[in-house]
């Protein structure tokens, strides 16, 4: 498991200093400046090492699967054992530290079968991203106020100044339209994001398929308000999660220094 996680860190590392030709960079170029011929080989390089990555983290999704099983196992193990070993305390047959050991034992437990599910949910993250980056590299830029649909990713380019402080109004908006919480997996810059070298200080992800019924309205919301987002479908094989909606302008340039 750990040599497969070294090779992800190594290929993202290879993509992410790879030179940047995506959409987002070009904007910059003009007519009478034609894109040259070593851009799009870099370009060609950058979608090789996106396969790689793909390939590399469903090895690595894969292995954390099998550890998931083997923790799931022990923690039902652990909480039969607490539960037998209650019954024993209460009838004075074993001492409350005995009892304790045991349930430190489940918590150790439980704690890594949660630990691991984090770890597989980031793994699907790289995954769903790596798919758009992929996609985005292919794509022209959108202008002010555009809007793309395509079978792995939805993108809006409003024209709204949005930081992370008008958060709590598409939080209010949601709470009051489905009354739930909205379901954040991320505010701001987080370890993922710095593990994978994404600026991601000035955005927020929502854990919503965008073709749901709350996804679609989040985005109807965010497009009337000229609120940018990019909403990530899932298109990869093997893979149940991963399907989020990006509120912030896109964050797959490598993070300044």
């Amino acid at each position: 498991m750990w040599h497969a996680q070294v090779v992800v860190l190594r290929i993202i590392a290879l993509l992410l200093s790879a030179p940047a030709t995506s959409v987002l960079a070009q904007g910059d170029k003009t007519e009478s400046r034609p894109q040259p011929a070593k851009p799009a080989l870099a370009e060609a390089e950058l979608l090789k090492l996106n396969d790689d990555v793909l390939a590399a983290t469903k090895a690595y999704r894969e292995s954390l699967e099998r550890l998931l099983a083997i923790y799931e196992r022990d923690s039902e193990r652990q909480a039969e054992q607490v539960q037998q070993r209650r019954q024993l305390f209460q009838k004075g047959y074993i001492s409350k530290l005995e009892l304790e050991q045991s349930e430190r034992g489940l918590a150790d437990a439980e704690a890594k079968v949660k630990e691991t599910k984090l770890k597989i949910a980031e793994a699907d993250i790289v995954l769903t991203e790596a798919v758009g980056r992929a996609e985005l590299l292919r794509l022209p830029p959108l202008t002010a106020g555009q809007y793309m649909e395509t079978a792995a990713l939805i993108r809006y380019e409003g024209g709204a100044d949005w930081s992370l402080a008008d958060a709590a109004k598409i939080e209010r908006f949601f709470s009051e339209t489905f009354g739930r919480l909205l379901p954040i997996s991320a505010l701001g810059q987080t370890p993922v994001h710095d593990w994978l070298k994404f600026d991601h200080r000035n955005a927020l992800d929502v854990a919503l398929h965008p073709d749901s019924a709350e996804g679609r309205a989040l985005m109807a919301y965010l497009r009337k308000a000229g609120i940018p987002f990019l909403a990530f479908r899932n298109k990869v094989s093997g893979s149940a999660t991963g399907a989020h909606i990006h509120i912030g302008k896109p964050s797959f340039r490598t993070a300044s220094p």
